[in-house]
C-alpha cells in the first residue's frame, strides 16, 4: 500500500477536504494534492505529524493498509461497539423507510420478500441434495447410528442455514438500499442545486419564465457508494467466511483423496494395454478426471488463501478436460463392442468337485442357488459342483439335511485377479461367481428329494403361522386381563363416588340440624 493511497484514505475516513487537511498540517492544498497523486512525498516532520494526529506509527503509514490497521485496532474494542453498530443499523433503516414514498416502500418490501423466497428455495434444494448425499455416505451404518448422525447434521445445517440466510439478507439489504440512500434536508443542498419541478408561467409582454415549486419534505438521494463498513455485519460475515473455508477444506481433502485414487487407477490401467480402444479411452478419461481434480483443488486453494484465480486458464482447462472425457467415453464404448461374453459354463469354471451322499427317506439338499437334477441309475445321490478357483466348497450335513457351503479361497485371489486381467486383455468377459450345482439320482429319489424340500418349506411356513397365532392368543389374553382391570377400577370408582355422596348427604343433614 503506497503512502499516497493511505493519505487519501485517511482524509476520506475523517471526512476532510484537501484544504482542511492542508490547514491541519500547515501546508498548501496543492501539496496535499501532489502527495495523494504520488507526484511528491511529505517531509519527515509532516509524516510524524500525520502519525500523531491520526494514531498511526510510521511503518503502518508507509507500508501497510491503514484500513486494515484501523479494523485490527477496532477489533480490540469491546462488544459494545458492535451492539451500538447494530442499533445504528436499525435506526438508519427506520429513518430511510420513514423518508420513502409509498411506492418506494412497496418496491423495497416486495424485493426483500423475493430475496427471502429465493434464499429459502436455495436452502431447501441444498438440503434435499445434502440428504441424498448423507444417505449415500452413511446409509450403510446401523439404523440407530444413522438416525443419530442424520439428526445432528440436520440440526447443524438448519442453524448454519439460518445464520447464513439472515447474514446474506441483511447484507443485500444494506448494499442495495441502506448504503446508497441518504436523507438530505433542503437547507443542506448546495446553492447551485436547482429544485426538482420547473414550470413555465406566462407574464406581461408575452415572456415566459421558469418557476420552481419547493418540496416541503426531505429529499432522499443516492450517495457515494464508498461508505463506512458495518462492524456488526462484518463480524457475522467473517464467521460465515471462516465456516465456508472450513467446509471448503474438507471438500478439498475429499478431492485430494479422489485424485490419489485416480492416479492409482491411471497406473493400473497399463495392465489392460492389449484392449486397444478401451485402454486408450480409459487412459484419456483418467487424465481428464485428474485434470478436473487439479482445477478444482487449485480453485479451493486460492479461495482458502484469498488468492485471485486465473479464471481464463482454469476455465479452458476445465472445458478441455470435459471434451477429452467425452472422447474417452466414446472410445471405450466403441472398444467395448468387440468384447465377447463367455456363457459356456465349462469355460467359466476352473474346478469341479464331486460329493456322494447316501439316499435317505427325508434327504434334503439346501442351497440358495438353482440346482439342476439329472436322472441316473445310481442308488445314492451324487452332487457335482463346478466353480471358479475363487471358492472352496464343503458339505455341511446335519441330520438328513445337506447344505453346500461356498467359502472364499484367500490363497487363490491373486490367481483369480491375474485370470481376470488375462481375460480382459483377450477381450473376454466371464462370470466367475456363478457356480453350477448338479444332482445325479434316480427318478424316484429326485422326486422324493423335491417333495422333502417342499414339505419342509410348508412345515416352516406352518410353524411361522403357528407362532403368529400363539402370539395373537397371548395378546388376546393380555387384552382380557386389561379389560378386567379397567372394569375393577370402574367398580372401585363407583363405590368411592357412592361413599362420597353419602358423606356429602351426612354433611348437609348436620348443617340443617345446626
Amino acid at each position: 500500500m503506497k503512502l499516497s493511497e493511505n493519505l487519501k484514505r485517511i482524509r476520506k475516513e475523517n471526512d476532510l477536504s484537501q484544504e482542511q487537511l492542508a490547514e491541519q498540517l500547515g501546508v498548501s492544498r496543492q501539496s496535499v494534492s501532489k502527495w495523494e497523486s504520488g507526484q511528491s512525498y511529505p517531509e519527515m516532520d509532516k509524516v510524524l505529524l500525520i502519525c500523531k494526529l491520526y494514531n498511526f506509527n510510521m511503518d503502518e503509514l508507509m507500508n501497510e493498509n491503514v484500513k486494515e490497521v484501523n479494523e485490527s485496532k477496532q477489533s480490540k474494542i469491546n462488544v459494545n461497539k458492535y451492539i451500538d453498530d447494530f442499533f445504528e443499523f436499525i435506526t438508519k433503516t427506520v429513518d430511510m423507510f420513514s423518508s420513502m414514498t409509498f411506492k418506494q416502500k412497496l418496491k423495497c418490501v416486495l424485493e426483500q420478500c423475493m430475496i427471502i423466497l429465493l434464499l429459502v428455495l436455495g436452502f431447501l434444494i441444498i438440503g434435499d441434495v445434502g440428504s441424498l448425499a448423507i444417505f449415500g455416505v452413511l446409509g450403510s451404518l446401523p439404523p440407530g447410528i444413522y438416525r443419530f448422525a442424520r439428526n445432528i447434521l440436520q440440526s447443524v445445517y438448519i442453524i448454519l442455514g439460518m445464520i447464513v440466510g439472515v447474514t446474506v439478507f441483511l447484507h443485500i439489504f444494506k448494499i442495495r438500499y441502506l448504503d446508497y440512500y441518504e436523507i438530505v434536508k433542503a437547507e443542506d443542498l448546495p446553492e447551485n442545486d436547482e429544485p426538482d419541478d420547473p414550470k413555465e408561467e406566462r407574464v406581461q409582454g408575452g415572456e415566459k419564465r421558469k418557476i420552481f415549486l419547493e418540496k416541503k419534505q426531505e429529499k432522499v438521494i443516492i450517495r457515494d457508494p464508498e461508505h463506512s463498513q458495518s462492524r456488526f455485519l462484518n463480524g457475522i460475515i467473517r464467521i460465515v467466511l471462516w465456516f465456508v473455508k472450513f467446509m471448503a477444506a474438507w471438500i478439498g481433502l475429499g478431492f485430494a483423496i479422489s485424485l490419489v485414487c485416480f492416479v492409482v487407477l491411471l497406473v493400473l490401467s497399463f495392465l489392460f494395454v492389449k484392449t486397444g480402444l478401451v485402454f486408450w479411452g480409459a487412459l484419456l478419461g483418467l487424465l481428464a478426471a485428474i485434470s478436473i481434480h487439479l482445477v478444482i483443488l487449485e480453485l479451493i486453494y486460492n479461495f482458502m488463501i484469498s488468492k485471485k484465480s486465473k479464471k481464463a486458464r482454469m476455465g479452458i482447462s476445465f472445458v478441455a478436460a470435459l471434451i477429452v472425457g467425452g472422447i474417452s467415453i466414446g472410445m471405450m464404448v466403441i472398444g467395448g463392442t468387440k468384447f465377447n461374453i463367455v456363457k459356456d459354463a465349462n469355460l467359466n469354471h476352473d474346478r469341479e468337485e464331486v460329493f456322494e451322499v447316501p439316499m435317505t427317506e427325508n434327504l434334503i439338499i439346501e442351497h440358495y442357488r438353482d440346482i439342476e437334477y439329472i436322472e441316473s441309475d445310481l442308488e445314492n445321490v451324487k452332487i457335482v459342483v463346478k466353480h471358479s478357483k475363487l471358492y472352496d466348497v464343503k458339505i455341511m450335513q446335519e441330520s438328513e439335511a445337506v447344505d453346500l457351503c461356498f467359502m472364499e479361497n484367500d490363497t487363490k485371489i491373486m490367481e483369480v485377479i491375474r485370470d481376470v486381467i488375462d481375460d480382459i486383455n483377450r477381450k473376454e468377459i466371464r462370470n466367475y461367481d456363478q457356480p453350477v450345482i448338479q444332482v445325479y439320482a434316480s427318478k424316484e429319489n429326485i422326486e422324493k428329494i423335491k417333495q422333502n424340500i417342499k414339505t419342509r418349506k410348508e412345515n416352516w411356513q406352518q410353524e411361522l403361522v403357528d407362532e403368529l397365532n400363539a402370539r395373537i392368543d397371548e395378546l388376546e389374553v393380555e387384552n382380557i386381563d386389561l379389560e378386567n382391570q379397567v372394569y375393577e377400577k370402574e367398580i372401585l370408582i363407583e363405590a368411592q363416588d357412592a361413599e362420597l355422596q353419602e358423606k356429602q348427604d351426612e354433611i348437609e343433614r348436620l348443617n340443617q340440624e345446626i
